[in-house]
């Protein structure tokens, strides 16, 4: 399978190592890269150097048949369509979102091929704590849920006012884009009915165009109140996911890196019933660096490209635009 990569920043990088950690065992070969930033890198000890230009005649001569594309937002749908356009039988990895907004994913999903594939890098059904708690929703442990409350901010860096990650040109939209896309995304998972019921934005710390701190009220057929609070404004990163049902709560918390180790928590209705405190009742099922989930992730796509069984499937692009329209939702009201 021949590799090529378009972007080697910060997450084109992580992606390089994890194919090149799995060349072996996939018969990965890496057949170059597009990136005008980073230069040249070394793979199996020879150097290689990023292409002039990027065209799909390029794709052609080298039978590219899997692509990572990890770009700024502005730049996915030009790069896609170019990879799409070529009519090969590859399969892409986009990383999230899929482009700047939803027209640009429908357009992108649009000039996808029968011989195509595409999956999205939103990987956060991988963490261990949350798959543990997928199960365990679809096994009814907590019986019928009556709420979910999530809590995720961080608060970027002082230089990041030079980045394009606050401008909507770029970037597309703030925190509900991204990475609330991760959160959408997940609740979708598991509900696919989800509507929108309230959003407050704010813009009051960052002089720019895109929204820094949000509360939204979300709603399915299964889920009578989802309560989201998101942040880029969050001087301590936190990562948290709370939900009662009628029989059981859960607690996630962290996700690795700033975030602490994410840690699944779960506890009965009533357990004090037991004679012990609630707290002491309850019982940690997990606990994880989660320094492993990009890898977890692409097993699952090379597992999908190789028609390989997988026990959780990654993104695809029809999920991600389900996602994408969610989030146009939420910026309309």
């Amino acid at each position: 399978m021949n590799v090529f990569f378009i972007g080697l920043g910060y997450m084109g990088r992580e992606r390089f190592k994890i194919l090149k950690s799995l060349s072996k065992r996939y018969k990965l070969n890496f057949s170059g890269y597009y990136d005008p930033y980073n230069k040249s890198l070394i793979y199996k000890n020879k150097e290689f150097f990023s292409e002039k230009n990027f065209k799909k005649s390029l794709l052609i001569k080298k039978k590219i048949s899997f692509c990572i594309i990890s770009t700024p937002h502005n730049l996915v749908m030009k790069y896609s369509k170019i990879c799409l356009n070529s009519q090969l039988p590859l399969t892409l990895l986009i990383e999230k979102p899929l482009g700047l907004n939803y027209n640009q994913a429908k357009e992108i999903v649009r000039c996808k091929r029968k011989n195509q594939k595409i999956f999205v890098g939103l990987n956060y059904r991988f963490f261990s704590g949350i798959t543990k708690l997928l199960s365990h929703i679809k096994q009814k442990k907590f019986g019928k849920i009556n709420s979910i409350q999530i809590n995720f901010g961080h608060g970027h860096e002082p230089n990041i006012l030079k980045s394009w990650k606050l401008k909507k040109k770029y970037a597309g939209g703030g925190v509900i884009l991204d990475p609330g896309i991760h959160i959408l995304n997940l609740l979708q998972f598991i509900d696919k009915t989800i509507k929108v019921e309230f959003v407050k934005k704010t813009k009051n710390f960052w002089k720019t165009n895109v929204e820094q701190d949000v509360v939204l009220i979300l709603k399915s057929r299964s889920i009578p109140i989802i309560n989201i609070s998101l942040s880029i404004m969050k001087w301590r990163s936190t990562f948290e996911i709370h939900g009662n049902g009628s029989q059981g709560y859960w607690r996630v918390s962290g996700r690795g890196r700033s975030y602490g180790n994410q840690t699944y928590t779960i506890g009965k209705r009533w357990g004090w019933r037991s004679g012990k405190k609630q707290k002491n009742t309850e019982k940690i099922l997990s606990v994880s660096n989660e320094n492993d989930v990009f890898k977890k992730e692409m097993i699952s796509i090379l597992n999908k490209i190789k028609k390989k069984k997988n026990f959780l499937d990654p993104c695809s692009d029809l999920e991600a635009l389900s996602t994408m329209r969610l989030i146009k939702k939420i910026y309309e009201t």
